[in-house]
């Protein structure tokens, strides 16, 4: 009989207890509190009742940190995700700004090689019936080279011309011959081989009278002219 009284004594003093605290308990921590209860009384009466409001606290708490953690891990990856979006429309736009640039570029070099093959027409005179390149000529040849050495997206055309006195087909090959001897030069003094482009006229475009020596000498001639290259390679693709 006095162990029965100490029990409900007891019973009586931790309901006492549990009752008199102020409640803290949010929803997840009750829905422990019960579930455990329920749990406990039924395994083991008053005691493993408590016992089980004991586990379900730590359910409910348990279950809280869970939830929360879960929640910090979303709220993570959707700044993450934001960050990475951030990421991708600076790319984007810094990858539009270099298309720019290099538009403008391409336009600026493009306008600049036109302005300078307006500006470049140079005619080499040869004598009657010859096709060697003066020295003094080679000379300015070679200064004119190193610049267009430097122009790597132009490249040259050797026109060469005759006048009308003779056979047409021997003017033919000594515009051709006048043609290469200029290139030859040109070739020496570093320019590339692949950047010349010859062209053989003859007396096609002679305008000068037999009479006329200084439009016979005019005719006798190799004219050099900057094309760019990108044209070219287009012309040989067609």
């Amino acid at each position: 009989m006095r162990h029965a009284i100490i029990v409900i004594l007891a019973t009586t003093l931790t309901s006492a207890s549990w009752a008199a605290e102020p409640s803290k308990s949010t929803k997840l921590e009750k829905f422990g509190l019960g579930s455990g209860a329920v749990i406990g009384a039924a395994a083991g009466g008053p005691i493993g009742m408590l016992l089980g409001a004991a586990a379900g606290i730590w359910l409910g708490d348990r279950f809280d940190a869970e939830q929360g953690a879960r929640i910090k891990f979303e709220q993570r990856w959707t700044d993450a995700r934001e960050q990475v979006a951030d990421l991708n429309g600076l790319i984007e736009s810094g990858e539009r700004q270099i298309e720019m640039l290099e538009t403008r570029y391409r336009q600026d070099a493009r306008t600049m090689q036109d302005a300078v093959g307006e500006a470049l027409d140079v005619h080499i005179l040869f004598k009657t019936d010859n096709t060697v390149v003066a020295d003094e000529t080679q000379k300015r040849l070679s200064r004119l080279a190193n610049l267009l050495a430097r122009m790597e997206g132009m490249s040259i055309r050797v026109g060469g011309h005759a006048d009308a006195r003779g056979a047409e087909e021997h003017n033919v090959q000594l515009s051709a011959q006048r043609a290469a001897s200029v290139r030859e030069t040109l070739i020496r003094a570093g320019i590339s081989a692949s950047r010349i482009f010859v062209d053989a006229y003859g007396e096609q475009y002679a305008s000068a009278d037999e009479q006329d020596l200084d439009g016979l000498a005019f005719d006798r001639r190799v004219q050099l002219t900057l094309i760019p290259t990108e044209s070219v390679e287009r012309i040989a693709r067609q």
